[in-house]
């Protein structure tokens, strides 16, 4: 477990590559519990996906598919997910039946649903009516804070940044009919915003995040977006040492939108954040 760890910081660090080097020797040196590996199987997906390497995330989502059963849904989503993008946006047959298997997949624990399997049946649903899904792998980056990684490199920022912007391009040329085109284009806005908040552009993120908030109304009922970016202004004041309203927007975030998508996930970041603000 050392070892995860030591990997663990290095993906912080976005020192990604040594983070996946680490992790597989870290399975290499021990192989009498093979439950254990599925951790760093794990963490290197996300590695290879903070670096939009669809390829090699595919390959560790069909491990993780295969051989763990804490939520084969969600390594099914992963999977059709990086399949997706690693074809371009071009929906194949063999992922029309990964999408379509992923609420088939679905499980209860201790009676209750797992959030990111409600959140990946809901895509499921969105994608299965349109055939097409908004970025839905750089979506998954952000929910599992990847942007907040990339942060420690420009590079990258940048990369993701003109990949976002072409995106809502292609999006106003081919998908402006879409059933769900309000949601594509909260995800674009969303995500921009967040990336010009890293590359300290703030009063175009606070104009991505603004726009947001303004079309709640159109968006899938328990989107996570409006939530998400009244969240992320409170950060961007908190990025400028403005305590007060990032204070006034962390209680906003907290307290204003309910029964959404993720719900638990984004109260965990809203406590994180509150903490940060009373320690400055």
């Amino acid at each position: 477990m050392f070892l995860v760890f030591r990997a663990r910081l290095q993906t912080l660090q976005c020192r990604l590559n040594e983070a996946i080097r680490t992790y597989e020797y870290a399975i290499r040196c021990q192989s009498d519990w093979k439950n254990l590996h599925h951790i760093p199987y794990w963490e290197i997906l996300w590695c290879h996906a903070f670096q939009r390497q669809w390829k090699e995330a595919v390959n560790m989502a069909q491990i993780l598919l295969q051989e763990n059963n804490w939520s084969k849904a969600t390594s099914c989503y992963l999977l059709a997910t990086f399949q997706f993008e690693d074809n371009n946006a071009f929906a194949t047959d063999e992922i029309i039946q990964l999408y379509k298997r992923v609420p088939e997949l679905k499980i209860r624990l201790a009676g209750k649903s797992i959030p990111l399997e409600k959140y990946a049946i809901k895509q499921c649903e969105h994608f299965l009516e349109q055939k097409w899904l908004f970025l839905p792998s750089l979506e998954l980056v952000y929910l599992m804070n990847g942007f907040y990684i990339l942060a420690h490199d420009s590079n990258k920022l940048h990369e993701t940044l003109n990949i976002v912007n072409n995106a809502l391009n292609n999006l106003e040329l081919d998908h402006r009919d879409d059933r769900f085109y309000a949601d594509s284009y909260g995800s674009g806005l969303l995500l921009r915003g967040v990336l010009l908040h890293f590359l300290r552009r703030y009063d175009e993120a606070h104009q991505d995040f603004d726009e947001i908030i303004n079309m709640s109304k159109q968006f899938d009922e328990k989107s996570l977006l409006p939530p998400n970016a009244v969240f992320e202004k409170a950060m961007i004041y908190l990025s400028l040492k403005q305590k007060q309203k990032a204070n006034e927007y962390l209680q906003k975030s907290l307290n204003d939108y309910k029964d959404y998508q993720l719900e638990s996930r984004l109260h965990f970041r809203i406590n994180a954040a509150m903490q940060t603000v009373k320690k400055k």
